[in-house]
C-alpha cells in the first residue's frame, strides 16, 4: 500500500466516522475528538487536517457525494427533472437524509456551517441545473435565460420541507406532482 493510498484511506475513514456520528448524535453533539476516536485517528490528525468542525463536515459531504454532479440527459426537460428529482428524493429517504436535515437545521444557528452547506448543497450542484435549462432552451422547451436559481431553490425547498415535516412519502407520485404541477409551469413561463 502506498503512502498516498494510506492517506486517502485515512481520510475516507474519517469522513465515514463523521457521517456515522452525525446520524447518531447530530451536528451540535458531534465533536472533533469523537471523530478521531471513531476513525481511530489521532486528535492531531483531525485538527491538523480540518481547522473547524464545519470544514470537516464539508469534507465528509464532498467525500460521500463527490462534489459537482452531471445532470441527467433524457432528451426532455420533463424527463431530466423527473430523473433528478427521483435521485434527490432517494437520497433524502436514505440514511443520509436525516443527516442532511439535521445539518440544515443546525446551519440556522451556525453561520460557518451555513456557508459550508451552501457551498456543498447549492454552489457545487448549481451548474447541473444551469446545464439542464440550457439544453431545454436549445430544444425550445423553456425561454432562453430561464432561471436555474428558481429551479434549484424550488426543487430542493419542496423536498426538504416534505422530508422535515414528514408530510408524505418522497415517491413517484410526489415527483410527478412536483414536476408537472410546479416545476414545468414555473420554468415554461421563464
Amino acid at each position: 500500500m502506498t503512502a498516498t493510498s494510506t492517506k486517502a484511506d485515512r481520510r475516507a475513514a474519517i469522513c465515514d466516522a463523521v457521517f456515522e456520528l452525525l446520524g447518531e448524535v447530530g451536528y451540535d453533539r458531534m465533536t472533533m475528538d469523537a471523530v478521531a476516536a471513531r476513525a481511530r485517528a489521532s486528535k492531531a490528525t483531525i485538527y491538523r487536517g480540518w481547522p473547524s468542525k464545519p470544514e470537516l463536515v464539508m469534507e465528509a459531504v464532498e467525500h460521500r457525494y463527490g462534489g459537482a454532479a452531471q445532470p441527467p440527459d433524457t432528451g426532455s426537460l420533463r424527463g431530466d427533472l423527473f430523473a433528478q428529482l427521483t435521485a434527490v428524493c432517494a437520497a433524502a429517504c436514505g440514511p443520509d437524509g436525516a443527516v442532511f436535515t439535521g445539518l440544515l437545521t443546525a446551519a440556522t444557528h451556525h453561520a460557518e456551517l451555513a456557508e459550508v452547506m451552501y457551498r456543498c448543497a447549492y454552489s457545487t450542484k448549481h451548474g447541473m441545473y444551469e446545464s439542464m435549462l440550457e439544453r431545454a432552451a436549445a430544444r425550445g422547451e423553456v425561454p432562453p435565460g430561464t432561471s436555474a436559481d428558481l429551479l434549484h431553490e424550488v426543487l430542493h425547498a419542496m423536498v426538504t420541507s416534505r422530508r422535515m415535516w414528514q408530510s408524505g412519502p418522497l415517491d413517484e407520485e410526489f415527483v410527478e406532482r412536483l414536476v408537472d404541477g410546479v416545476l414545468m409551469p414555473i420554468l415554461q413561463r421563464g
